[in-house]
């Protein structure tokens, strides 16, 4: 079992203390000091969380949590703090899964350690789940997608529309909401990058079916149904 887990602290003090506690408890621990290291190390590494000073040398407004949870791997974040519910808001709406006071005691921390690696693991098994629907069936470890046992070959764009279609089944998604979930951007008037890969979803998906997956709702978006409505 991996339990690599990253310190980014740029306070040799601090992250003595830190690295103490974490490794009495059988993590394996990686201690960086800098945004840059912290990247690089990243990328070489498997981490089943990251640990980070909100004044680590290198970030700004937390630029760095941002980064992580929008890169491949997903990794629990905790933020170790000092400015009180601001700092820790700001930590939050960056993406930090937990902030706690840099200076609190080895029992709590630990305790927090603990639970969000529960509570991760148990989301990461959620999310990995086949997904039955009907005859599609999406397969999120693989990336693997068939439909009536027929193996269907997606780009990597077609899959996370789908993905994020499958995951509001019988629900209308606006060209806003897939943009902003699907492309990472927000929507600006005249693109048609989202109406371009539902026509290639469907090409794929419905052509010669009987059955239509993918609903267009006049003047609201799309809608990936698995039922009549009647």
């Amino acid at each position: 079992m991996n339990k690599s887990i990253l310190l980014a602290i740029s306070e040799k003090g601090l992250a003595d203390r830190i690295r103490n506690i974490i490794e009495s408890s059988g993590y394996l621990v990686h201690l960086v000091e800098h945004v840059s290291s912290a990247l690089t190390l990243i990328q070489q590494v498997t981490f089943v969380m990251l640990i980070v000073d909100s004044h680590l040398s290198g970030m700004q407004d937390f630029d760095f949590v941002r980064r992580i949870q929008k890169g491949e791997q997903r990794i629990p974040i905790m933020v170790l703090g000092y400015d009180g519910s601001e700092e820790a808001a700001a930590a939050l709406e960056a993406g930090a899964n937990d902030y706690i006071s840099g200076q609190t005691d080895e029992r709590e921390l630990l305790a927090r350690v603990n639970n969000l690696l529960l509570l991760f693991s148990y989301g990461t098994s959620q999310r990995n789940q086949v997904i039955e629907l009907g005859d599609l069936v999406i397969d999120p470890l693989s990336r693997q997608v068939t439909r009536e046992d027929i193996p269907i070959d997606l780009t990597q764009r077609e899959y996370d529309l789908l993905l994020y279609l499958s995951k509001k089944v019988n629900q209308v998604c606006s060209r806003e909401d897939i943009l902003n979930q699907v492309w990472d951007y927000d929507f600006h008037t005249g693109t048609n990058v989202v109406d371009v890969y539902i026509l290639h979803l469907r090409e794929k998906l419905d052509k010669g079916r009987k059955t239509k997956l993918i609903r267009t709702i006049r003047g609201a978006g799309y809608m990936l149904r698995t039922q009549e409505v009647t």
